[in-house]
């Protein structure tokens, strides 16, 4: 995985770098396919590159960029910064018909409230942090670990029950219609 850091203390100079690593990214992307390999990529982005990259005519060339990654790191990030990262993602439609993403925001701390109520979904795991998190939380968890289970065991059930009722919805129209 080539990890990718995108760096800035200006809008240009962001604007600039966010073009450059679209080009690397490219060049890349080239070369691995001649090899025959997959190329996956990692974008780390500071709390100051951040701020210029959310700004109003850069977020769709950020954003753009970020969803030619396989992961997104962004370290040293404020909280309001947190919660503009989830809704650029939760306002993403790649297609007019498309229904909203999905988000699910994970934290542990009072620094990740704004994040975890911005998602549609929040996880506030409890631990030395205090319990902000957990309070603000559609879900909490005592470790980390158990989120695993949220997701394959109970978003499989969720689903089959969701299966069920669109099933017997279906039946019912038909068969009493109005």
């Amino acid at each position: 995985m080539e990890v990718l850091i995108l760096e800035g203390d200006e809008s240009d100079e962001v604007k600039f770098e966010i073009k450059e690593l679209q080009y690397r990214i490219d060049e890349l992307r080239r070369a691995a396919k001649k090899e025959g390999v997959d190329a996956e990529f990692a974008l780390v982005v500071t709390g100051t590159t951040l701020r210029y990259a959310l700004e109003d005519f850069l977020k769709s060339a950020f954003l753009d960029l970020a969803l030619q990654c396989a992961a997104v790191i962004c370290c040293r990030v404020t909280p309001l910064q947190k919660a503009q990262v989830v809704k650029l993602v939760k306002d993403f439609k790649p297609n007019k018909s498309d229904d909203d993403n999905i988000t699910l925001a994970i934290g542990d701390g009072a620094n990740d409230v704004s994040m975890i109520r911005e998602a549609h979904i929040g996880v506030g795991i409890s631990g030395k942090e205090g319990m902000q998190a957990v309070l603000a939380s559609d879900f909490c968890f005592a470790q980390f670990r158990f989120l695993e289970r949220l997701i394959l065991v109970h978003g499989h059930w969720s689903y089959i029950r969701m299966c069920k009722f669109l099933r017997y919805f279906i039946i019912k129209n038909f068969a009493y219609p109005e």
